[in-house]
C-alpha cells in the first residue's frame, strides 16, 4: 500500500466514501485545495486524483463549483490499473549518469497519473527498434526515448514522429526530426570544463571519445572544447584528438577485451604525444579508462597529468575522483514528462513546438586536477 502513488491513495480514500455512501450522489467533494492540505499533497497529486474519478464516471467536475458524485457511474467496472501509460526506451543506465535521470521520469510520471515502461536498447538499433514497436503495442500513450548512439537514427523513430505518436527525446538532440528533446547544453558545458583545464595552466590536452559522427551530444561537447582554445586565444592541435575509443559503443558492455584494446589505444596515444598533460574525456567510464592507461604509463593524477570528464556517481562521503561536469539529471527528467503530458493531452494542431531544450551543467572539482597546478614545461 505505502509504495502507490500518492494520488491513488487520494482516490481510494474518496472512492471508498463514494462505495460505503458517505460520499451520496449529488454530495460535492473535497476541493483539490482541501486535500491538499488534508494529506499534505500538491495540487497537481490532488487534480490527478479527482481527475481519475471523473474519467471512471463517479464524479462530474463542473470549473468553478466543485467536483459532484454522479447519480449513475457511466464506467462503474473500470479499474484503477488502467491508467495512462508513458514509455521509456534508454540505451543503458547507471549510478554516474542515467538513474537521477530515471528516477526524476518515474516521480514525474507519478504525478501525472502516468503508469510508466522502460525498455533498455543496450544501445543496439535492433533492440531499440523492438523495444519502441513493443511499446507500442502495448498500446503507450506517449513515448520518451534516449537514443542510442549512432551515424543513423533508427527509422522506427521516424514512423513514429510521421504518425505524429507524442514523443520527446532525453539527453540527444535529434536533428531534422519534429520532435522535442530535452538535454544538458554540452557546448557550454565542455566549454566551461576546457577553460577551467586551461585556466590551471594546462595547455596540451587531450581529448578522448568515442565515434563523433552523427551523434549529437559528442559533437556538441567537442565543439565546446574548441570553443574553449580559440576564447583563450590558445593554439589547439587536433592530433591530440582520440576519438575511436568503442567499449561504450558495442555490445555487450564493457567487455573485456575491448577495455583493454581501449586502454591500449589510450597508451599509445599519449606515448606518442608526451606532451599531453591532461585529458578532457566526453564519457565517464572512458574516463576509467584514460585513467587505467595513464597510471600504467607511470603517470601520477593528478601530480602530473589531470582528467575532467562528463557526470559521476554520487559521493556520500570525500571528494569525487574524477573532476566533472554535472548535468541536472532532475530537471531533464521532469520538464521532458511535463512536456510529453501537455502533447498527449492537447489535439493534434496544439502541440508543444519541437524545440531543443538544454540545461546547464556545474562544474565540480573531483582529485583529479590540482587547483595549485604549476605549469608543466612542455605545457
Amino acid at each position: 500500500m505505502k509504495n502507490q502513488p500518492f494520488y491513488r491513495h487520494v482516490y481510494e480514500f474518496l472512492m471508498e466514501s463514494i462505495q460505503t455512501g458517505k460520499l451520496s450522489p449529488g454530495d460535492r467533494l473535497p476541493s483539490e485545495k482541501d486535500l491538499c492540505n488534508q494529506f499534505g499533497i500538491s495540487r497537481i497529486t490532488s487534480k490527478r486524483a479527482l481527475e481519475l474519478l471523473a474519467e471512471q464516471g463517479y464524479v462530474s467536475r463542473f470549473p468553478g463549483k466543485g467536483s459532484f458524485v454522479t447519480k449513475e457511474p457511466s464506467k462503474p467496472d473500470r479499474q484503477i490499473n488502467n491508467s495512462r501509460i508513458i514509455g521509456y526506451v534508454v540505451s543503458d543506465f547507471s549510478d554516474n549518469f542515467g538513474t537521477r535521470l530515471l528516477f526524476a521520469i518515474e516521480t514525474a510520471c507519478d504525478e501525472l497519473g502516468y503508469s510508466l515502461i522502460l525498455k533498455r536498447s543496450r544501445d543496439s538499433v535492433t533492440e531499440e527498434a523492438a523495444a519502441i514497436n513493443s511499446l507500442i503495442n502495448l498500446g503507450v500513450d506517449g513515448l520518451l526515448i534516449l537514443p542510442v548512439h549512432g551515424e543513423h537514427y533508427n527509422e522506427e523513430i521516424l514512423r513514429l514522429i510521421l504518425a505524429k505518436k507524442p514523443t520527446a527525446f532525453v539527453d540527444r538532440k535529434m536533428r531534422g526530426l519534429s520532435a522535442p528533446s530535452f538535454s544538458t547544453d554540452n557546448i557550454a558545458a565542455a566549454r566551461t570544463g576546457a577553460e577551467y583545464l586551461l585556466d590551471l595552466g594546462h595547455r596540451n590536452i587531450a581529448f578522448f571519445s568515442g565515434p563523433i559522427k552523427n551523434t549529437s551530444t559528442i559533437e556538441d561537447r567537442r565543439h565546446g572544447f574548441i570553443d574553449a582554445y580559440a576564447a583563450k586565444g590558445f593554439p589547439i592541435n587536433e592530433d591530440f584528438f582520440c576519438n575511436d575509443l568503442l567499449s561504450l559503443w558495442t555490445n555487450p558492455y564493457y567487455e573485456k577485451n575491448s577495455v583493454r584494446r581501449d586502454i591500449e589505444r589510450v597508451k599509445a596515444h599519449l606515448s606518442a604525444w608526451s606532451e599531453i598533460s591532461a585529458a578532457f574525456v566526453a564519457e565517464y567510464n572512458m574516463a576509467l579508462i584514460v585513467k587505467a592507461a595513464a597510471e600504467e604509463l607511470g603517470r601520477k593524477i593528478p601530480e602530473d597529468f589531470s582528467i575532467l570528464t562528463f557526470d559521476s556517481p554520487p559521493s556520500i562521503a570525500g571528494t569525487p575522483l574524477f573532476t566533472h561536469l554535472l548535468q541536472d539529471e532532475e530537471t531533464i527528467g521532469r520538464k521532458a514528462v511535463e512536456t510529453l503530458h501537455a502533447m498527449i493531452s492537447a489535439p493534434s494542431s496544439g502541440l508543444p513546438p519541437a524545440e531543443d531544450v538544454m540545461f546547464p551543467a556545474i562544474l565540480a572539482p573531483g582529485l583529479s586536477t590540482r587547483e595549485n597546478l604549476i605549469p608543466l614545461p612542455n605545457a
